[in-house]
């Protein structure tokens, strides 16, 4: 949970870059092999609470910002960040939407389906699904020679519904031998 908390104020802190910057951060991220094309949910006049694409060039201060909470925490790092500081090692981009799905849920699990069938059309592969009355959640990743070139997480809550692409290519090896050396 802490390392989700770390993730969202780095997001937070690249949405402060705007402008200029923002644009930087986000260019060539469609080109990458792992970049999921996730359409915006039809909420009508709602926007995204959260909206956020950071490309290779916002990546860098990215990174930075996340070894710099880790090194000045002032404890051990903990597994999920280590985890997450081995994965940011090779992220070349993201995507994240978060939305307010306590007005309209039903649209926002359309769309996750609606997502998740267009991706599997595009080759990506189906990790893992949940779907009770509480959550619905998909987590899904796309190849590219052996390797895990994107991994997409869709979920909707009662009151919060996330759409999030990390790009890569991520060593899973190498943040599972990470994670096991604790």
């Amino acid at each position: 949970m802490k390392a989700l908390k770390v993730l969202l104020i780095i997001v937070v802190s690249m949405v402060l870059i705007g402008g200029a910057g923002y644009l930087y951060a986000s260019s060539g991220i469609k080109s990458k092999p792992g970049y999921a094309d996730i359409p915006s949910p039809d909420v009508g006049s709602q926007s995204a609470l959260l909206s956020v694409k950071v490309g290779p060039g916002g990546v860098k201060p990215l990174r930075w910002i996340v070894e710099q909470y880790a090194e000045n925490a002032g404890h051990k790092t903990e597994v999920p960040e280590r985890a997450l500081r081995e994965a940011l090692k090779d992220l070349q981009g993201i995507q994240l939407r978060v939305y307010d799905s306590s007005y309209n849920r039903e649209v926002f699990d359309s769309a996750i389906s609606e997502t998740t069938a267009a991706l599997k059309q595009k080759q990506w592969q189906t990790l893992m699904t949940v779907r009770d009355e509480e959550e619905h959640i998909t987590v899904m990743q796309f190849t590219d020679e052996d390797q895990i070139a994107g991994l997409s997480i869709m979920a909707s809550t009662p009151d919060k519904a996330l759409f999030l692409n990390l790009i890569g290519p991520f060593d899973v090896e190498a943040i599972a031998a990470n994670a096991r050396a604790l």
